[in-house]
């Protein structure tokens, strides 16, 4: 039986490796750490999801954001 956890270390705790214990008492496991894909990190900011829903939201209306960066302004 295979089981993969996903969880932002920002939440990280015991808790999880307790869990992971009392699910599996006395087995022998192996915990491999590995970066999720961007888009998993970055949904799981609250503040990042909102910004990205509000841009398709934005895209979807027909209104683009045009982005500027500071050396090109005057």
């Amino acid at each position: 039986m295979a089981t993969s956890i996903k969880i932002n270390t920002d939440s990280l705790t015991v808790d999880p490796i307790n869990g992971i214990k009392a699910m599996l008492p006395h087995k022998t496991v192996e915990i491999t750490n590995q970066p999720a894909e961007a888009t998993d990190y970055i949904l799981s900011n609250p503040d990042y999801a909102h910004e990205i829903q509000e841009r398709v939201e934005r895209h979807e209306k027909g209104k683009k954001t045009i982005s500027v960066k500071p050396e090109d302004l005057p």
